[in-house]
């Protein structure tokens, strides 16, 4: 039967073709705003890490030198304490259902004797939707310095 000068069964399947295609698409964009969204948190995670990291090497003061002199500096294993502090999120990190593969300190700048110490922080993670954008690894940098004196207020 003829409705229009087109046969009635020529579009049959074209709502199927529809489906199919819009589902893909649907998968793709939900996939990149989900895997965008984990970019951004690592480079948000990465600052946090290093922030508390230069904090705890900042807040390992030398207490024979604020007795001696009265002013606030940083002690010996000011490093290995900010590294400890990163090591123990990467493990925390490695044991759940997240998307962060690593944490690392890649440097940390906290001399003896010194009222600031710097620390700069790697983290990696993995897509949450593995295969659908390929396989890949983000990297997020972060740096951060902390200060600590009694000249400058700051109880430490």
């Amino acid at each position: 039967m003829l409705t229009g000068g087109l046969r009635a069964d020529s579009e049959r399947g074209s709502v199927a073709v529809f489906t199919v295609v819009f589902a893909i698409a649907v998968l793709f964009l939900t996939a990149l705003i989900l895997d965008g969204g984990v970019a951004m948190n690592a480079r948000e995670r990465a600052a946090d890490i290093a922030e508390q990291a230069a904090r705890a090497a900042a807040d390992n003061i030398d207490v024979a030198a604020l007795r001696s002199t009265g002013r606030a500096a940083i002690g010996p294993g000011a490093c290995p304490l900010a590294g400890t502090l990163v090591a123990a999120y990467a493990q925390g990190a490695s044991t759940g259902v997240d998307a962060v593969t690593s944490a690392t300190m890649d440097t940390c700048t906290a001399p003896v004797g010194a009222v600031a110490a710097t620390v700069q922080v790697t983290i990696k993670t993995r897509p949450l939707v593995p295969g659908v954008l390929g396989s890949f690894t983000e990297t997020a940098q972060a740096s951060a310095t902390s200060e600590c004196g009694i000249n400058q207020g700051v109880v430490c």
